[in-house]
């Protein structure tokens, strides 16, 4: 597929997914987070699943892959999230939430420098 293809099949797969996550509260209890996480982890794996399906051109393929692999940092730091969450550890829960900033933080920009737009503004969500 081409660029603008790929680009295009990739910002709606985040479209749906914006669509349907929901933003974190500003949480006040454990269990805020743990139910954000088990309703947006989910969606967002889902996603994923469906970005890397996405054939990207040979030219893409090594930005594609930072791109996706600091999704997956997301989507393992959501995972850390929603068990420091469920357990209480206040601790755990601070280091996984900047892992998801972080990660979510090198998602956008490695999206931005694809071109994609709705990807490039959802990731770490």
């Amino acid at each position: 597929m081409s660029h603008g293809d790929f680009v295009k099949q990739a910002d709606a797969i985040c479209s749906a997914f914006a669509a349907h996550a929901q933003p974190l509260p500003r949480p006040r209890r454990y269990e805020q987070v743990a139910a954000y996480v088990a309703k947006n982890l989910p969606l967002y794996e889902a996603a994923l699943r469906k970005l890397e399906a996405l054939k990207a051109t040979p030219q893409d393929r090594p930005a594609v892959a930072r791109w996706l692999a600091a999704d997956r940092r997301v989507a393992a730091a959501l995972h850390d999230l929603g068990d420091a969450a469920l357990r209480h550890d206040y601790p755990a829960l601070t280091a996984a939430a900047l892992r998801v900033e972080s990660a979510g933080f090198a998602s956008r920009e490695a999206a931005g420098a694809l071109g994609l737009h709705t990807c490039g503004s959802v990731s770490g969500r």
